[in-house]
């Protein structure tokens, strides 16, 4: 069974709120699950070089909580549609690291509750495991292995997965970056065929810093998803480019441009042919970030073409989030 049950749920946050009294103060991870080099974008670029030798251990706790709404926006990995909902995230982590390598054991139990009655709310869980290995001449390298419960994914609305890549990135000075990545993945889906599939992730990206908080990205990804169930079959291809600017201290605004194909081989139209979607939106953040608090409002509109009229619409969707990093 694919769902993160209420017991299982409780359970996780319970023992989120004992390591949260647990542990003293330390610098916690900025998003929740990190994929990319792309979550540097929430990153301080203040001089963050650390000459202590020896092996240091820091706890850490994330707290968020989000509010969204959204209208007349098709299903694609994104949990509220012609509605509204609000979620609550904890995230206790572990850091163990010193001077070349950082280990991370970090914890994601999300709770999200809809508004509508006929919707079932639902808990999701993540566990990710990553080593990041500082080499000489500006490289890193980054393994990670994953295990996720009760994910939305764009082929089936409840997902159990593995997932397993690394990362190469390479910085040539302050400026430039570039990174590239690739993982493999081993999903089960909660339907009555109890289906499973499998597939790649390969990602890239460049980034260019103009400043401290001030940066261009360019990223790309392909992914793919192979069943014996046809109806689970995806290929995807994403390229996205944003722009982020300080605004004043602990202010900045950021914007994002996404474009996004799916084709789904296996679900044959009877007007002919099979599903494909051509997903494009526009997207403006705006982040206040003093201290260990991190709130920020999201807007972006959703424009969907797609060869199945029931997918076949556009709409809006705003987020408000207020989180606390211990």
């Amino acid at each position: 069974m694919n769902t993160f049950s209420r017991p299982a749920g409780l359970a996780a946050l319970a023992l989120t709120a004992s390591v949260f009294s647990l542990t003293a103060p330390a610098q916690a991870e900025t998003a929740d699950q990190p994929e990319t080099a792309s979550d540097s974008l929430e990153e301080d670029e203040a001089d963050t070089a650390n000459a202590a030798s020896g092996w240091r251990l820091e706890p850490g706790l994330k707290l968020t909580a989000r509010g969204i709404t959204a209208r007349a926006t098709a299903p694609a990995e994104d949990e509220v549609i012609d509605g509204n909902a609000f979620a609550l995230i904890a995230a206790p982590s572990l850091v163990l690291s010193n001077s070349d390598v950082e280990v991370t054991l970090r914890n994601t139990v999300t709770r999200l509750e809809f508004e509508d009655p006929t919707r079932d709310d639902r808990w999701q869980n993540a566990a990710r495991l990553a080593a990041r290995f500082e080499l000489p001449g500006g490289t890193a390298i980054t393994a990670f292995g994953e295990r996720s419960d009760n994910a939305l994914a764009a082929e089936f609305t409840s997902t159990d997965e593995w997932e397993f890549g690394g990362e190469i990135e390479h910085s040539f000075n302050r400026a430039n970056r570039v990174a590239v990545g690739a993982s493999w993945r081993e999903r089960s889906y909660d339907d009555s065929d109890n289906s499973t599939g499998s597939g790649i992730r390969v990602d890239g990206e460049y980034r260019y810093r103009f400043g401290a908080n001030h940066f261009a990205f360019l990223r790309g990804r392909y992914d793919e998803i192979n069943s014996a169930t046809d109806r689970r079959n995806l290929t995807r291809s994403l390229v996205e480019a944003s722009y982020q600017r300080p605004l004043a201290k602990d202010l900045r605004l950021r914007g994002e441009l996404s474009y996004q194909r799916l084709d789904f081989s296996g679900r044959a139209l009877t007007i002919g042919g099979v599903r494909q979607d051509d997903v494009f939106w526009p997207e403006l953040t705006l982040i206040w970030s003093p201290g260990p608090w991190r709130l920020a409002a999201e807007g972006r509109y959703i424009v969907r073409n797609s060869t199945d009229p029931e997918f076949d619409r556009s709409g809006y969707r705003f987020e408000l989030e207020a989180s606390y990093a211990f």
